[in-house]
């Protein structure tokens, strides 16, 4: 049966655990049926007196209350619905049956299976209700022998089902606002955060062509070597390609998330192909005099694949084992075949991937908490590549034992392609 997460609380609910309601209603639901006992001035059928079975049903009560605090044993609904459908079930039996007022406490089981349960399972769980009750009603020495008995248990029946369906309807709509406003939260959270981080990968670079603009122009009046010129005009270079890749990663989010992103599909070498993604990234490597190794395998029949597509998906993931591997580490780019599958991995020594930051790390903006930088979109837009051809990307990390990501790709014959 499925559970409701406590996450889905209604709204109301959120600052009291549902356990604590549900005793809440238990004590309510007992002093109700102990008040409506004394109204009902018939004996028939009844075995035990009023208040010897309420304190009977007391004791049950404190018990329920105060074991899990005590012994702090797991919350199980499923049990707990099944001791207090089973309580109610004694208390009619022996207090007269069809007319107990200690029926009300098979109300209080629905309600608060309302809040642990869907409306489905509410509704099985209503109608295993109404079978124990009626079952009491029939084992009671006041029995089911008048039509107005029959009648009074029929009505409580149709009770018993009319509750349940309309506080799991209730909740359930509750849930559903509170999931709703929660995602809201969450997406403007996320909106807020990315403008941020843009605008701080914006202004990095900008302030740093600027500044070199400035300085150049200095230079050229002051009449400096052409040496100090160039190394200016490096780092504009180099801001300005940063500042084209940022702009390419929200262009193709843009593409990916409307569904306009297709895909040319080659047979190809990948061996050749990773030979040349490696070779334009070893100067960048360098840098922080990082060694980046190849093992290939050569025999690796042609894959139909879009290149530039690869070339992306294995460019931002060695842009990242770059950027998260200490200087002067080691980096090895593998390819193999695994059945039907060819499979491109990359091994960095970095810090590692915590297992909590795992699945998240392929969301749309989503920035680790050892990340400095970035706008969150490299992984995003690395799976969405992957899965357009029809493969995934995998991750096998520990923190201080470094990360092996892996991109999984069908090996497609020329007549499967077409």
């Amino acid at each position: 049966m499925a559970r409701a997460r406590a996450s889905d609380a209604p709204i109301w609910m959120l600052s009291v655990p549902v356990q604590h309601v549900s005793n809440i209603l238990r004590w309510i639901s007992l002093a109700l049926a102990i008040g409506l006992s004394f109204v009902d001035q018939s004996q028939e059928g009844r075995l035990v007196g009023t208040l010897p079975l309420a304190a009977g049903v007391a004791l049950y009560f404190l018990a329920r209350t105060l074991v899990p605090l005590l012994s702090r044993l797991p919350d199980r609904p499923l049990l707990a619905t099944a001791l207090d459908a089973l309580v109610a079930t004694v208390a009619v039996y022996l207090n007269g049956g069809y007319h107990s007022a200690f029926f009300i406490l098979y109300l209080f089981v629905l309600i608060t299976v309302a809040f642990y349960f869907n409306v489905v399972t509410s509704i099985v769980l209503a109608n295993i209700s109404g079978f124990l009750y009626v079952l009491a009603c029939v084992l009671s020495p006041a029995g089911l022998s008048a039509p107005w008995a029959v009648y009074l248990v029929s009505t409580k029946l149709v009770l018993l089902l009319v509750v349940a369906l309309v506080t799991s309807l209730l909740l359930e709509q509750l849930r559903h606002e509170h999931m709703q406003t929660a995602r809201e939260r969450a997406l403007a959270e996320a909106q807020a955060t990315f403008v941020s981080m843009v605008s701080h990968e914006l202004r990095t670079p900008l302030t740093c062509i600027k500044s070199s603009v400035e300085m150049l122009q200095a230079l050229e009046e002051e009449g400096a070597p052409a040496e100090e010129r160039g190394m200016l005009l490096q780092t504009i270079a180099d801001h300005t390609a940063r500042l084209e890749g940022l702009v390419n990663d929200l262009l193709n989010v843009t593409k990916l998330e409307a569904g306009q992103m297709s895909l040319t599909l080659q047979p190809t070498d990948l061996a050749e192909l990773l030979r040349r993604i490696a070779l334009a990234y070893r100067s960048m490597l360098a840098q922080k005099e990082q060694v980046l190794y190849l093992e290939l395998d050569e025999e690796l029949p042609r894959v139909w694949v879009d290149r530039k597509g690869v070339e992306q998906i294995v460019g931002n993931i060695l842009s990242n084992a770059h950027k998260f591997s200490p200087a002067g580490t080691s980096i090895t780019l593998r390819l193999c075949r695994r059945n039907d599958q060819a499979c491109i991995s990359v091994q960095d020594q970095g810090p590692g991937i915590p297992e909590e930051e795992q699945e998240r790390i392929f969301d749309k903006f989503y920035v680790g908490r050892q990340q400095r930088a970035g706008v969150g979109l490299g992984l995003y837009i690395a799976r969405r590549l992957a899965e357009l051809h029809g493969g995934r990307i995998t991750v096998e990390s520990k923190p201080g034992a470094g990360s092996t990501f892996t991109l999984w790709l069908p090996i497609r014959r020329p007549e499967e392609s077409e």
